[in-house]
């Protein structure tokens, strides 16, 4: 239903959109479909068309109620095919399907009384002689489908209906007495017809025969009737819609062939429609009226789906969401506040044609929420909408209801709590000394009742590592509940109290600067590059009067550098007096430090001269140098120079000869060969090789 009632939603905004053009195109549609009613209300295309508008109809209902995309598609593209292709292919088969399907929707039959004086006596004496004699037959009366082709697949007979005619067509030693009968109005036009047989499972009626089964088959694809007499068991039945009706007597029988014959519009239920009855039938002049008004009507309808549907094809209906349309509050009372606020803005679902969506924005659309009955607590209210722009049609919100509590708003005076922070980091000479002070000592907080009663303390951190003297500074307050969580709801007057800790050094300790001492000199060619010690600061501890004859700095013990080289690292003792002991930053005593010494080569520069080599020569050719030696700069440790110049083998200038060849002339980069801690400069950038055979 949420389906159908979108649809109809829909609908209905497409008629409230109408513009005065469209009222003249529904107009002139409406009078174009009523005069091809009134060309065809007579023909047999009615049947056709009536059965198309049955089956799209309750094609197009069943996709509005059913949530399916797909089978959507699919029947848009299905009843577009069919109102393309079925006019103009107009196959057998569907055409007659189609006829049945209008004429079960309860439209006319025509009247055949006439016709009936003629044959009803004959077929039914026929059928009680052969049901005596327990001959089979079949007997086909034609109603307002035509059987073309059945007949087509018998033998002509073009004779008037006789008893005598028909026995003899049945009678067990002629070739025709195997097919059907047909009788078209008072005329045996054809026998020993092939009728289709029934496809579907007749249930409880398993032994039926196949004359049975094809009196059933064609009573199923047209409005025919159908007598059949047993051959086994000489019953006789009759077959119409679909459904057989057997063991009929003689008074049975003759009333199912009268009643097929001499039905007439007086005689049909009132749900019949009325304006399709045959030319025959001859009706007063008030129903007269009434059919034209109901095609009328019929036509008003189509038109206007029609319109609506080439409407929705060139500026298609959408269904969409607007997010972010701002919520209002509106009436509040006075000293109250929302303790849970509703969101700050809404989404909008809303329809809305192609066209006119790209001009639409959240601000489009006015959202609120109104408070003037609202009392204090829990509430669900409705948001209410509306828009300022044409052509739109709102469908809801999301949320539709929001829940909010109103909450009176209350003030409390409450003192100020301070919590000292990082006391564990404050250096073991100093201590806190006396209370701490807030200026002012009590604030004011402001805010709902619920809010301002969960609050149970009013504080502020302050912060005392590495203070060597008094701490005053400006602290911001933080409401907090039984948790120490903090309550945010409320206002704290003042926001920020000065805080005052008293910070005080111990008449019995001191902090003093730690100096690593050293002894000896690093080898020749090295030198200190980096001294350090750690802890870089201790506090004394002991007699007052020996710890300020101490000074600002106490000494390590000598840590020997004599030919250390590199990196070194010693614990060593303090050179402090037996009566004062040596105190971490954590408070522990402790007896030595941690001095680490970095011993570094001395860097240097060296200027020396070599030779160009020749490497990988093939011995085939004679070559150039110029110069045949060049100068270099070398730069490095001290030591590693020194073992140069003792070895000059050590830096080699070299040229690969492999890649030479007869003639050639070049300047070349040469190689140089070093240690890897030395860094090596040609004062010359190249050598000029020559090459002859």
């Amino acid at each position: 239903m949420p389906n159908l009632n979108a649809a109809i939603t829909s609908f209905l905004f497409r008629i409230d959109t109408l513009e005065p053009i469209d009222f003249l195109d529904i107009f002139l549609v409406t009078i174009a479909i009523y005069l091809v009613f009134m060309l065809i209300r007579r023909s047999q295309a009615a049947f056709l068309l009536r059965g198309l508008v049955a089956l799209a109809m309750l094609l197009l209902l069943a996709n509005v109620l059913l949530p399916l995309p797909t089978f959507g598609l699919i029947l848009t593209v299905a009843l577009l095919g069919i109102l393309i292709t079925v006019p103009i292919t107009l196959q057998p088969e569907l055409r007659r399907w189609l006829e049945q399907f209008g004429r079960r929707f309860g439209f006319s039959l025509n009247n055949r009384s006439t016709v009936a004086e003629k044959v009803v006596a004959p077929v039914a004496r026929t059928a009680e002689n052969l049901s005596a004699t327990k001959t089979g037959a079949l007997i086909v009366l034609e109603g307002n489908i035509l059987l073309s082709d059945i007949i087509a697949s018998g033998v002509t007979v073009n004779a008037q209906v006789s008893s005598e005619l028909l026995q003899t067509l049945f009678y067990e030693n002629t070739p025709l007495h195997d097919g059907a009968v047909v009788i078209r109005g008072s005329q045996i036009v054809s026998a020993g017809c092939v009728l289709p047989l029934t496809e579907r499972e007749l249930k409880g009626q398993y032994r039926l025969g196949t004359r049975h089964r094809a009196a059933i088959g064609m009573s199923e694809v047209s409005d025919a009737l159908i007598v059949v007499v047993s051959e086994e068991t000489g019953t006789i039945s009759v077959a119409q819609d679909g459904s057989l009706e057997r063991r009929l007597d003689r008074t049975g029988l003759h009333q199912r062939l009268q009643g097929f014959y001499t039905k007439t519009a007086e005689t049909q239920p009132m749900t019949k429609w009325r304006p399709w009855q045959n030319r025959e039938i001859r009706m007063p002049e008030v129903h007269q009226l009434l059919a034209n008004l109901a095609y009328l009507l019929l036509s008003f309808v189509l038109a206007l789906i029609a319109s609506t549907a080439v409407r929705q094809q060139n500026n298609p209906l959408i269904s969409t969401t607007m997010s972010g349309v701002p919520l209002i509050v509106e009436n509040l009372a006075q000293n109250t506040t929302l303790t849970t606020p509703p969101p700050g803005t809404v989404s909008v679902d809303f329809q809305t044609t192609v066209s006119d969506l790209s001009g639409l924005g959240p601000n489009s659309f006015q959202a609120l929420i109104d408070l003037s009955d609202v009392d204090e607590g829990a509430n669900r209210i409705p948001v209410q909408l509306s828009t300022t722009a044409d052509r739109v049609l709102i469908l809801g919100a999301k949320p539709a209801e929001v829940d909010i509590t109103v909450a009176p708003i209350i003030s409390r005076t409450m003192p100020v709590s301070v919590e000292i922070l990082d006391s564990d980091e404050l250096s073991a000479a100093y201590e806190i000394g006396g209370p701490t002070l807030t200026d002012p000592e009590e604030v004011i907080i402001t805010g709902p009742q619920p809010a301002v009663d969960r609050v149970v303390v009013v504080g502020a951190t302050v912060s005392v590592s590495g203070a060597t003297t008094t701490v005053t500074e400006m602290r911001p307050l933080a409401a907090l509940d039984a948790n120490g969580e903090s309550v945010e709801d409320v206002i704290i007057n003042p926001s920020t109290v000065e805080v005052t800790v008293f910070v005080r050094r111990r008449i019995d300790a001191r902090d003093v600067g730690v100096r690593a001492v050293t002894s000896g000199s690093p080898p020749e060619g090295y030198w200190l590059n980096g001294l350090s010690v750690d802890p870089a600061t201790v506090t004394l501890q002991g007699d007052p009067n020996v710890i300020a004859g101490l000074g600002g700095f106490v000494d390590t013990l000598p840590v020997d550098l004599s030919e250390a080289i590199g990196r070194i690292t010693v614990q060593t003792p303090l050179d402090i007096p037996a009566e004062v002991q040596a105190l971490d930053f954590d408070g522990n005593v402790i007896g030595n430090v941690v001095v680490t010494a970095q011993i570094a080569p001395r860097r240097s520069d060296l200027l020396v001269e070599r030779p160009v080599e020749l490497i990988n020569d093939r011995g085939t050719l004679t070559f150039t140098l110029e110069p045949p030696d060049v100068t270099l700069l070398l730069s490095g440790p001290l030591p590693t120079l020194n073992e140069i110049e003792a070895n000059p083998e050590l830096v080699r200038v070299v040229i690969d000869a492999l890649s030479l060849q007869a003639g050639d002339i070049l300047e070349v980069m040469p190689d140089i060969i070093k240690p890897d801690d030395i860094n090596a400069r040609l004062i010359e950038n190249s050598v000029l090789v020559t090459a002859v055979p």
